[in-house]
């Protein structure tokens, strides 16, 4: 008698670790679970990008972000650029350690003791590891400076110098170590109504470590990008790195800097609005300092500014703002606020030269406060 298993899809079956669904399943996406268990199928195959590409539909580009993921969760090694399924869990130390050191190669290096048979358990509780690394914004890590080298606490004004993203295998590990950025994460998704990839979390703990901005700052910049109805990573990066340039680190701070930038919109406003601009669009940082000056410093109104703007029309058949600046500039030297003001100013002036022109020039204020003796 014989015996034959009909098996059918389970005659060909390959080992998927644990790990994977328990660890790196949470912060995984598509991209990466397909590039893994197309790896994992043909464990057996030297495999190159092109191939792994070609079998999974994932673009060449993305596959090894996709496999250096998995080296930072201990399925897979690296070394020399080539992967291969990791042995024990020793390569996510090897790796996370790497990350460190490249994030802060100019730093002091930190010492590690850890045993050889270390895990990913004991791994995340060394203190190289675990403790949310800090930056300041001159980028030097204080934790690990000897005390008397260590810079004042006051927060110093930030400036961006070929700013880096962290890369995706230290935010994957910082992410599950870091409770302040796990945090910080979960507000951002519940505020944008999204799930946030990697790309993403690195800009947040880039904003959060390298540039120094709080958690509360950080949720501010949030709901203000959000109610200009910019609510994307790209707007939080690109005004999270204005306010660090700007040494945006309080709520207080932040407030008067969002209500500056909203006064500022709103002097823009009038002046797009006199000058008859119709999607005007971002203005140009010029511009908005022209906005400020004449609305907010000068006070003028929209009728002096309208004026102002015909006559540069009619000089130059364009909008010239240096142009309209000077006319407003010499009303407000002039103390010309409104219309009446302007129109007594011109009519002085033209009497001024209509004397110069018939060759008598007189200087009626003096004129007026000449004595004339009385003779009899």
């Amino acid at each position: 008698m014989s015996v034959k298993l009909n098996l059918g899809v389970w005659s060909s079956v390959f080992a998927v670790p644990s790990k994977i669904v328990d660890e790196g399943l949470k912060f995984s996406d598509g991209v990466k679970l397909k590039v893994l268990l197309y790896v994992l199928r043909n464990s057996e195959k030297m495999l190159s990008d092109e191939e792994i590409s070609k079998g999974t539909g994932v673009n060449v580009t993305d596959v090894p972000e996709a496999l250096d993921y998995w080296v930072s969760f201990g399925v897979l090694d690296k070394a020399d650029n080539d992967y291969i399924l990791a042995e024990n869990n020793n390569s996510v130390y090897d790796t996370v350690k790497s990350s460190l050191e490249q994030s802060n190669s100019d730093l002091p290096a930190v010492s590690n003791t850890t045993s050889e048979n270390t895990n990913i358990n004991s791994t995340v509780q060394d203190s190289s590891v675990s403790q949310p690394m800090k930056f300041t914004p001159d980028n030097v890590n204080n934790d690990i400076l000897p005390e008397k080298s260590k810079p004042e606490q006051s927060k110093q004004k930030f400036t961006v110098s070929r700013l880096q993203r962290p890369d995706y295998v230290f935010t994957a590990q910082r992410l599950a170590v870091d409770e302040e950025l796990k945090i910080l994460v979960n507000e951002a998704q519940m505020s944008l109504g999204k799930t946030l990839g990697n790309t993403d979390i690195s800009v947040l703990l880039m904003l959060k470590d390298t540039c120094g901005l709080p958690l509360d700052v950080l949720f501010m910049l949030i709901q203000y990008c959000i109610s200009i109805d910019k609510p994307n990573i790209h707007t939080i990066e690109k005004i999270g790195l204005e306010w660090a340039n700007d040494g945006i680190y309080s709520l207080e701070a932040a407030e008067q800097k969002i209500a500056s930038v909203q006064q500022t919109s709103r002097n823009f406003s009038i002046v797009s609005s006199t000058f008859g601009l119709k999607n005007a669009g971002s203005p140009s940082e010029k511009q908005r300092k022209f906005a400020d000056e004449w609305v907010g410093n000068w006070k003028f109104s929209p009728e002096m500014l309208r004026v102002a703007y015909e006559r540069c029309i009619d000089k130059h058949s364009t909008i010239n703002w240096n142009y309209i600046n000077g006319i407003l500039n010499n009303w407000n030297t002039n103390n010309i606020r409104n219309i009446d003001d302007l129109k007594a100013s011109e009519a002085s002036n033209s009497k001024t030269l209509k004397d110069k022109q018939s060759g008598t020039s007189i200087d009626y204020e003096k004129l007026n406060k000449i004595t004339v003796p009385d003779f009899d």
